[in-house]
């Protein structure tokens, strides 16, 4: 084929491939940020290429469609930054099947479903007729080895490489700072190879613990999207939560690793104790590997001796990959959605108080048995998407936000009532996962949530602890350990 052109388009190509990556937001300049990645971005703008190229052996198209791909990763994951504080990251691909099971979670109404099925098919034709007119650029046998190329090269990074540190551009606590010094085409693959290579080495795994015997359950509820609005200016009706301080073992603000979604990643936290830092590329995902995190999960060690665990979410089992994961974190039993097909629903999901149920039905059940209870619940009430229609005379987000997390400051107050009265001793943990997706809440203003450690029950000693402290999901987990030891130094 002639070469001029082609060198042509080649170095054009590589230009706009810089142009198109620096809107990526955080935006960087064009050439900027990072001088070392510049490189890093030309080789995976040739492997690209390479790849479409390969596919279909037509050099213009093959140019464009690399174009074109890396423009609908940087709008998407442009989207997701306004939404979430968070460019778009390497495990997100995990969600594409739980985005066409639930689309509403990610505000993909039927009208906007429409519209990409539209524009997919528009792509498809384009393709199909770019490929009719574009003559072919490389013989067969040059298109197959190209290929054969390809999958050797994806096959070495996936399987055989231990991709150095060094050799990455990534970092898994702060994807947005990464973007911004190295841009989005090069931070998805290089996190990707990351987070291959420590799949090899194991997950710190903290201390065994002995629990104490007048114990008689262990309940730590993740109440979804719990956060007083007041530090920002917004009243928000919490009696519960304020009449409970005082007698709280802890209490304050908790510094979650994400904004308005991502539920899991404070989640594992509190099972297992593990900071972002500890967890590194796994954080971002991670019940993409459970098994990692078995060693280090308080049910694993629990269940071990002989206390029962369970994990209650009301909501599908298959999202994020929960069904997988939550066995191999050592529950013994899972309750989801489809074992409440008769609970009570506020707006769209299962409601805190129908969940509060359950938690105090699982504690009866568990006293009678003789057993233990160690019980893990991430509430759903209320999640968004917030929309006219959902609360009835409350068509304003925030004031459905605030219909909801009323409801769970009552769920809060019904549970230390009923553990008071039901049980000699149950430590309750409470907190937020998030702060809600509002367009009241500004996460470079603030996006900590807030937490309460109760001790209850006829045998739990009366008063509270310190005044009010800021920890990280893990400092939860910490100091169920530690009480459960018999100190109270897990903060």
């Amino acid at each position: 084929m002639p070469v001029v052109p082609e060198l042509i388009g080649l170095a054009g190509g590589a230009v706009a491939w810089e142009a198109v990556d620096a809107l990526a937001r955080p935006r960087r300049g064009l050439f900027g940020g990072s001088r070392a990645a510049i490189p890093g971005r030309a080789i995976v703008f040739l492997l690209l290429l390479g790849a479409w190229l390969g596919l279909f052996g037509r050099f213009w198209f093959a140019l464009v469609a690399s174009l074109v791909t890396l423009a609908i990763l940087v709008a998407i994951s442009n989207a997701k930054r306004r939404s979430l504080y968070e460019p778009l990251v390497f495990s997100d691909f995990a969600f594409i099947l739980p985005m066409l099971r639930h689309p509403s979670l990610f505000y993909i109404e039927r009208r906007e479903g429409l519209a990409l099925i539209g524009i997919m098919a528009l792509l498809v034709a384009v393709i199909a007729a770019w490929v009719g007119l574009e003559p072919r650029s490389i013989p067969m046998p040059v298109q197959l080895t190209l290929l054969a190329a390809e999958a050797a090269l994806l096959g070495l990074a996936t399987f055989a490489v231990p991709w150095p540190k060094a050799l990455t551009f990534a970092d898994p606590c702060d994807p947005r700072d990464t973007v911004r010094r190295f841009g989005l085409a090069l931070s998805l693959p290089t996190a990707w190879l990351r987070w291959r290579g420590e799949g090899r080495r194991p997950l710190p795994a903290p201390s065994a613990v002995e629990a104490r015997e007048d114990v008689d359950a262990v309940i730590v509820v993740q109440s979804e999207s719990f956060m007083d609005l007041r530090r920002i200016g917004i009243a928000t009706a919490l009696p519960e939560f304020d009449r409970l301080k005082p007698r709280a073992l802890a209490h304050g603000l908790l510094e979650v690793p994400c904004f308005g979604a991502y539920t899991l990643r404070p989640e594992i936290s509190a099972i297992t104790g593990l900071g972002a830092a500890e967890q590194s590329f796994d954080g971002l995902h991670p019940y993409l590997r459970p098994q990692r995190f078995a060693p280090a999960s308080l049910a694993t060690t629990l269940k071990l001796e002989g206390w029962r665990t369970i994990f209650l979410h009301p909501y599908d089992e298959t999202f994020f990959r929960r069904r997988e994961a939550i066995p191999a974190l050592g529950f013994e039993r899972f309750i989801g959605q489809r074992d409440l097909p008769e609970a009570e629903r506020s707006g769209y999901y299962i409601s805190d108080a129908a969940v509060a149920g359950v938690i105090e039905a699982e504690l009866r059940r568990a006293r009678v048995d003789g057993v233990r209870l160690f019980l893990v619940c991430v509430t759903m009430e209320a999640h968004d998407p917030f929309r006219p229609g959902r609360v009835p005379g409350k068509d304003e987000p925030l004031q459905q936000y605030l219909h909801h997390i009323g409801h769970a400051d009552a769920m809060l107050a019904r549970l230390a009532a009923h553990f008071d009265s039901a049980a000699e001793r149950v430590l309750l943990a409470f907190y937020g996962d998030h702060a809600p997706v509002l367009q009241e809440v500004d996460p470079e203003r603030e996006r900590r949530t807030d937490f309460m450690v109760l001790e209850c029950g006829r045998a739990a000693p009366a008063g509270g602890g310190h005044g009010p402290v800021q920890w990280r999901p893990e400092q939860i987990n910490r100091y169920i350990r530690s009480w459960l030891g018999g100190t109270s130094e897990g903060h």
